[in-house]
Order: C-alpha cells, then sequence, then structure tokens
C-alpha cells in the first residue's frame, strides 16, 4: 500500500481521541485517526456527567449526540449515606449511551471533519527522529507506513507510549456484567458496602450493567471462577438486582483496573496523552469521560501550539502537565470527602484508605459563608484589592495557542486563576480602585460584564479574601 502522511496521528477512536482529531483538523492540521477495533463495541463508561454535552458544541458533535435517543438521567437510587434515598435532577442534565453508538458518532463528526481513519487498524512499529515519527500501521494483514510530525496517544489504560504513572489512590478493582431480562431497574443506583461499593447502569439497549469496584488485594490469587462466585454473592446482597426477575446474565463476569493515576510525562515536544492514557480519575466522580474529553480540547492547543508557535512550547508543555496535575488533585479531594461518609459508617481499611486524600494542596483561607457575601455586595463600605492578591505571568489556553498571560494568585486559591466563568480576571481586577464599595466594583466592569455576571465575580471575591474592607 502507498505510504501515507500527515502532521498528526492520534491512536484510539474513543471520546478522547475523536474529540482531538476533529479539534486538530478544526484548526487546520491534517490528522490520521488509528482505531484498533471496529465499531459498534461495548466499552464502559456508559454514565456520562452533565458537563460532556457543552464540551461537544467546540466540535459540532453536541445536535447529534442529543438526537441519539440515549437515556435522560432523572432519578439516581442511593444508599450511600444510609437508607435507599431517591436523588432528583429535574434538569435531566446527564446521559446513559450505548458507547458503541456514542463513540461511533464522535468518530462520524471526525470524518466530516476531514480526519482520515483507519480502523480497525494498530500501530506496530514506531521511530522518531529530528523530522518526526516514522509509524508502522498494521490493518488488513497489512503493514502501512505514516509519516507524521507529531502522535498522540488516546489509547486508554492501554497506553501506547510509554510513561510515567504515579498512583493517586488505592489499586481498586471494578467487576462487572450485562443483564436481559424482565423488570431491569429503569434508574440508576449507588450503593455502598461493607469492603466494596456498587453502580448499576440501565443502558439504552435495554440492558443493565452491573459493577463493584473492590481493593485490587481482593482479587489476589482468585481464579476466574472465585471472582466470578465473589461477584454474584456482592451483587446479591447489594440491592442492584431487586425486584428484577426472569434476569439473564450476558456472557462473563469481566474484571477490569479502576485505579487512578497521573502520567507525569504526559506530553513532549514530539507526543502527548489524553484521555485514561493521561489521566485517570476515581472511578466514583463518573466523570471520566467529560475529563478525557477536556484534555483532548486543551490538548489539541497544545499540539497546535507545539507545530506552530516554537517560542511557545515550553509554556504549552508546563500549562498541559499543571492542568492535569491539578485536576488529579481536585478530583481526589472530592473522592475522598464522599468516602469519608461512608468511613465514618464502615469503619473498614477498604473506606479509610480511600477517605484520605494524600498530597491534597492546602485549602487556605476558607471561603466565606452565602448570607456574609451577600451582606457585602449590599453594603456600602469601601473595598479594595488584598495585598496578598498579585498578577502573575503563568502558561493560559488560547483559542488556538497557549501564551503566557496573567493570572490572579492568592493564598485561599490552590493556584493561579486566569479566567473565572469564562471573564478575564486581570483587566478587572486593574479596574479595582480603593474605596469603591462591592457595588461600584460591579458597576465599573459593566457594559463589558454583565451586571449578574459582575455580582457573581465581586461575590466569589469577597467570600475568598480578595476583595477586602
Amino acid at each position: 500500500m502507498a505510504p501515507l502522511s500527515a502532521d498528526v496521528c492520534v491512536m484510539g477512536a474513543g471520546p478522547a481521541g475523536c474529540v482531538m482529531a476533529a479539534r486538530l483538523a478544526q484548526l487546520g492540521l491534517t490528522v490520521c485517526l488509528v482505531e484498533r477495533k471496529a465499531f459498534p463495541r461495548r466499552h464502559l463508561g456508559e454514565s456520562l456527567s452533565p458537563g460532556v454535552l457543552p464540551l461537544l458544541e467546540p466540535i459540532g458533535a453536541r445536535a447529534a449526540v442529543e438526537a441519539a435517543g440515549f437515556i435522560r438521567v432523572r432519578r439516581v437510587m442511593s444508599n450511600w449515606a444510609g437508607p435507599v434515598i431517591e436523588r432528583v435532577d429535574p434538569g435531566e442534565q446527564g446521559l446513559l449511551v450505548d458507547r458503541g453508538r456514542f463513540d461511533a458518532l464522535l468518530l462520524d463528526r471526525a470524518r466530516a471533519l476531514g480526519v482520515q481513519v483507519l480502523q480497525p487498524a494498530v500501530v506496530r512499529e514506531f521511530t522518531v527522529d529530528g523530522e518526526g515519527w516514522r509509524l508502522g500501521v498494521e490493518a488488513a494483514g497489512a503493514v502501512r507506513r505514516l509519516s507524521v510530525r507529531y502522535v498522540v496517544d488516546a489509547t486508554g489504560r492501554a497506553a501506547a507510549l510509554p510513561g510515567r504513572r504515579r498512583r493517586t489512590g488505592p489499586r481498586t478493582v471494578a467487576l462487572y456484567a450485562y443483564w436481559e431480562g424482565r423488570r431491569l431497574p429503569a434508574q440508576p443506583r449507588i450503593g455502598a458496602g461493607a469492603n466494596e461499593w456498587y453502580w448499576g447502569v440501565p443502558l439504552p439497549d435495554a440492558t443493565y450493567n452491573t459493577l463493584v469496584f473492590v481493593d485490587g488485594a481482593s482479587l489476589r490469587g482468585r481464579a476466574a471462577k472465585a471472582r466470578e462466585a465473589m461477584f454474584h454473592a456482592l451483587v446479591g446482597q447489594s440491592g442492584l438486582m431487586d425486584g428484577c426477575t426472569e434476569s439473564r446474565m450476558l456472557g462473563r463476569v469481566s474484571a477490569v483496573d479502576a485505579t487512578p493515576y497521573l502520567d507525569e510525562q504526559c506530553v513532549t515536544r514530539t507526543r502527548i496523552k489524553i484521555g485514561d492514557s493521561a489521566l485517570a480519575l476515581d472511578p466514583l466522580s463518573s466523570s471520566g469521560v467529560q475529563k478525557a474529553i477536556q484534555s483532548a480540547l486543551s490538548g489539541a492547543v497544545v499540539v497546535n501550539t507545539l507545530l506552530r508557535r516554537s517560542e511557545h512550547t515550553e509554556a504549552a508543555i508546563q500549562f498541559y502537565r499543571e492542568s492535569l496535575a491539578q485536576a488529579s488533585d481536585r478530583h481526589r479531594a472530592w473522592a475522598a470527602g464522599h468516602y469519608a461518609t461512608v468511613a465514618g459508617r464502615e469503619r473498614s481499611p477498604f473506606w479509610t484508605d480511600r477517605s484520605v486524600a494524600a498530597g491534597t494542596p492546602e485549602a487556605g483561607v476558607a471561603p466565606s459563608p452565602p448570607e456574609t457575601m451577600s451582606a457585602q455586595l449590599a453594603s456600602g463600605a469601601a473595598v479594595q484589592v488584598s495585598p496578598d492578591a498579585e498578577l502573575v505571568e503563568v502558561p493560559r489556553l488560547g483559542a488556538d495557542f497557549v501564551a503566557l498571560g496573567p493570572a490572579l494568585r492568592h493564598p485561599a486559591l490552590d493556584g493561579p486563576i486566569a479566567y473565572l466563568g469564562g471573564w478575564e480576571l486581570a483587566p478587572l481586577l486593574r479596574e479595582v480602585r480603593a474605596g469603591m464599595t462591592p457595588l461600584q466594583v460591579v458597576e465599573c466592569w459593566a457594559p463589558r460584564v454583565p451586571i449578574e455576571s459582575g455580582l457573581a465575580i465581586a461575590a466569589w471575591m469577597l467570600g475568598r479574601g480578595i476583595l477586602v474592607p
């Protein structure tokens, strides 16, 4: 077969790989996307958090996903903190999807934007030199040569490229199986057991996925039959299958690593990792797909910078590494808080180990309560920018490139922040004059910033001590 060439090769056509390829094509780069499996195919990660749909707008894929008829999540049954309760989301923002179909929709969008897709295919050979990568792509029993300037690893936990992973939580394994039958649950269910937690997911094809998350050590030395017996025993006591009649398990019980980690070599001058290749969150957050797509969107800008603005190479690499590390820390602290609610009741190592977020950044100054902020906003008391607040130059993500720009640093913040609610903070802080009241501060930002947004930003600054008497 004739050799191919492109600016970028993306390996893996999951959500991260498809979004990355599509966004790079929008930025004017030629892209070849290599996917190992034929679509559609079943895949975990069927519960999508509310933030996923807005992230699909930049590549023009949101409308197709919304029209696909996936299940909107209105109610979730939970016995996490005690007796079973029903949580209600009137906005029905979450989605339960068939990942085979969801991923295929994103792949179709990448194709429509000009991405060349090789599927099923796999990269078998890697050679890198001063001019780029020389890849050997195996498809239909033959190897095709592909020359590219840059390589993206979106192959998930398997990770096609080497790295340096740092585990960010206890070793966790998910045991799972799919079911069909009558009266299967119509809404998701989450629950906490003595040494495990559960997640039940009804899917658009009328099947039901039951997952049990256990400590990796509990499976050590267990043969497949013993693991399956353990799974059935735990599901039986979990309540996930309560009320089901004539249910039948499809296939066998499967096991997959669900340990959170961060790859500290997630980006270099010639390659980048996105999605689970770079960062795996604790599965409790149910936001792995959302974070994968976020890494793809920001990663596309990083790659565009590395290929077209070499003077900003170090800033782009620093931005991507720091943004993933910060995301890892935030999610780790969030998960630890939720595990702690159960650790107070179930004092087993499974829960206590997960309720500790080792290495979580200092919390800094605690935000003021909402009623205090409301009173401060309405008062006529004069304020000024805190002496502890400063603007520092940091790598920032623009629409197309990463570049240095001002960001707010303050002891109450985990790190420098350049934007809040889509508004750049540095110009707003520069307009604040000592002696202004909070409402005068908001008025000086208008009409550039709508009053509602200005009030929210001012309240945030007051609550964290950015604006002080």
